[in-house]
Parts: C-alpha cells; structure tokens; sequence
C-alpha cells in the first residue's frame, strides 16, 4: 500500500463557543484538549484523502482517542489542495513560496487552498475533486490559484464555478479570501480577506519540557517493543488476523474491522457456535457467521441511526446469542426464514432470551419427526378427495399433484416441515392410498 507520512501532531485547547442566537457564550468544552494531526503533501487524488481520513478514524477508534463521530464534531478535516501540469513547460510564476513542503513536490505546484470544516469522508472526497477541477479550470483561463481559505458546500459547488467564471470574465480575478455559503440566498458569501500567506503560527509551550522517549521513560525497552506490548491490535492488524484466523475474504474482514467492537462481537460468536455444534462443525461455519453479522445483525444496529454512528456496541443481541442462534440454524432445528424472525424478536422484544427459549415459546422448530410429517400429509391428502383422484390417473397428473399436495402440506406445517422430509414422507403416503401409480 501507499504511505502517507504525518509531519507532526500538535495539541491545542479548545476555546469557548458564542451562542449568537442568545448572546451566550458556552465554556463546557474550553480547555478541552484538541489533537491536529497534519500529514505530509504526499496525497494525490480524492480516493488517497478519502482513504487517509478513513484509516486515520478507524485508527483513532480502536485506541480510544475518540469516537469518529464526525458530523457530530468528533473528527473534523481541513484540506489543503494544489494542482500541479502533467507536463511542466518551466513557468513557476504560480509556484507557493511559502510551502515548506516545495521542493518535494511535483514541478510547477501551485498555490495551495484550504477547505475548512469537512466532516464526513464523502465530504472529503467531493471537496478534493471540486476544489481541483475549480483549480484547473481557473489555471486554464489564465486565472492563477490565491492563498486562500475556503468553506465547502455541495449545493454551493456548482453556484461557485459560476460565480468565478463570470468574475473573471468581468476582469474581476479571485481574491485571497474566505468565504460560506448562505442557504437562503443560495451564493457564497466573503467573511474575510487574507492579508498574509502564514495563516497560523505555532510555538513551543515553555512550560511543557518535550518528552523524550528513552528506555527509562519506556520501562527498559526499545521504542517498538514498548508498541508491541502496550498498543492494542490496530484495524490493519486485525484484518489479517481475521482473515489468516478465520479464512475471511478482505471485504468481509474489512466490514467487521470497520466497527471495532465487531470484531470481538464475531470472535464470541464464532466460540459460541463451535461450543454449540461440538464436533459437528461445517466447514464455511466462520463465513456463515460473518453473514449474519454484516448483514442481518448490523441491519437490525442502522435502524433510525445515521450511517456513521452504527456500531454493534449498541446492539441489543450479543455474540453468544449470535453464535447460539447460528448454531440451532446449521444443525437443522430452524430454517433461515425462521432465524430471521427469531433475530428480529430476540432484538425488539424478547431480549434477555436464548434463541432456543423463543423457538420454543413461538413454535419455531423444524419439524423432522416422521411420524408426524407423514400423519400432515396423510391429513391434507384426506382433505382433497378430486386431486387425489387426477393422481391416481397417472401421467402427467403425478408430478403437478405432488407438487399441489406438498404445497398444502408445508402450508399445514406453517412453513415449519423440514422440506426434504417433508417430500418423502408424501411419497410414502402417496404410495400408500394409491399404489402402482406411475408418470
């Protein structure tokens, strides 16, 4: 895979925020500490900052450091983009001076523009690809890319391009500005004019000593034995661990790492189911699993919920209930249809019940006892004297009277028949009240 270096992190408190609307001012999370990660210029597409920001979050999630709630102001991105020429002619008139990244970049990189406030990674990714295209076009039409700041709105992207188009054609060039968007007009709106290509200055805290990571400070150990030992399993890690393990394909292990708690959700299923089923083990068992919790289970967690905030931590069924539920459906006691329902109840109503207990309670068994499958067939078959009659002509009646006569019988069950039993037994039926009848 790629590397995307970081060039530094660095902590800021949080400030107080100005309630406009009621001349308040809200101090709850003054002094908060805040972490800016800043990454080095070596991003180059949409698809390369999407997929950064992604593992950045997932990564921050399965330390602790927050949750990656984005829209809920967790986990925020600013984006800073250039543009560079496939094919460099000499001119660097365009060339940002001040960006100390310079001479490590593609020849004749442009000015760079910052995107505040991004927070999704959808967002991320549509701001790249509509930052850059504005860039190119601008670039085309002899317009060179300002320092500036930016805010970016999806309803606004297409008013934007339009906006600068026509005020270039008036001999109105870009300012170094920044600018938001007003929802009720429908235009961006200048908030301030940049001054200066240096937007922020950063120095040292005089009262923090810098830390320095000796084997003293790390208990006698190497830096990366000290990782080894205190750092919990990151998602790369844990994706090959899920596959090597389990035998996983990489989509599935990604979807189960993509929420950390699955992981150990899945673990415990797969424990359970195997407790379960003794030395009756399937082979695909670990994939089955997987199934029902990436797509039964974690459908059951999205309900009412926005697609960043799902996570099976707050699912209302655990991994041993998962795993048990599993379990009764390989070993053949309950359908699919009827594992379903049975996940559905154990979610919404019976909570604190085994899925055995509501099978049980709900009548939701397969019904495999001979006996009794072939006494349904015997009672449907007694019940339809005419079908009866056009079997024992033979022919071509046979095969559609079967057909009509295990219908009625799994609907005589309520779908609960094993059908494969439920098919013999008519045979044996069949064969009884109306012998020597051939097709």
């Amino acid at each position: 895979g790629k590397t995307i270096a970081v060039t530094r992190r660095e902590t800021a408190p949080d400030g107080t925020e100005f309630v406009l609307t009621e001349s308040l001012v809200d101090f709850n999370r003054a002094g908060c500490a805040l972490v800016e990660i800043v990454f080095n210029p070596d991003i180059r597409s949409a698809n390369d900052a999407a997929s950064v920001l992604s593992t950045l979050r997932d990564t921050m999630r399965y330390i602790g450091t927050c949750d990656g709630r984005m829209e809920e102001g967790s986990l925020r991105c600013d984006l800073n983009i250039s543009i560079a020429p496939i094919n460099f002619d000499g001119n660097d008139e365009n060339r940002d001076l001040d960006n100390p990244f310079q001479d490590s970049l593609p020849p004749g990189t442009g000015n760079r523009v910052e995107v505040k406030n991004l927070n999704s990674i959808k967002q991320v990714f549509s701001a790249a690809q509509y930052e850059a295209t504005r860039q190119a076009e601008a670039h085309a039409n002899g317009v060179p890319t300002q320092r500036e700041t930016r805010t970016f709105d999806v309803k606004s992207a297409q008013y934007e391009a339009t906006r600068q188009a026509e005020a270039h054609v008036n001999g109105v060039p870009t300012q170094r500005e920044t600018r938001t968007f007003d929802v009720k007009s429908g235009k961006t709106v200048t908030i301030r004019s940049k001054e200066g290509a240096v937007d922020y200055r950063f120095m040292p805290e005089p009262d923090l000593p810098p830390i320095v990571l000796n084997k003293e400070v790390l208990n006698g150990m190497p830096l990366e034995m000290f990782l080894q030992q205190n750092l919990p399993e990151l998602p790369e890690q844990a994706t090959i661990r899920l596959m090597e393990e389990y035998g996983l394909t990489e989509d599935v292990a990604l979807v189960i790492t993509g929420d950390p708690p699955s992981v150990k959700m899945y673990e415990e299923a797969v424990s359970t189911c195997r407790q379960e089923l003794g030395d009756e083990v399937p082979k695909k068992l670990n994939e089955t699993v997987a199934n029902w919790l990436c797509n039964d289970l974690f459908a059951l967690v999205k309900e009412g919920v926005a697609e960043d905030e799902y996570s099976v931590e707050y699912s209302r069924v655990s991994g041993v209930q998962l795993g048990q539920l599993v379990a009764q459906m390989v070993e053949g006691s309950i359908s699919t249809t009827m594992a379903k329902k049975i996940l559905n109840l154990m979610y919404h109503e019976d909570l604190a019940k085994s899925p055995r207990l509501i099978a049980e309670e709900r009548n939701l068994q397969v019904i495999t006892d001979l006996d009794t499958l072939e006494e349904i067939c015997k009672q449907v078959i007694e019940q339809h004297d005419s079908q009866l009659e056009q079997y024992k002509k033979g022919g071509k009646h046979v095969r559609k009277m079967k057909k009509f006569f295990l219908g009625k019988a799994m609907a005589h069950s309520r779908g609960n028949a094993q059908p494969e039993l439920l098919s013999d037994a008519l045979d044996e039926m069949l064969e009884k009240l109306a012998p020597d009848v051939t097709e």
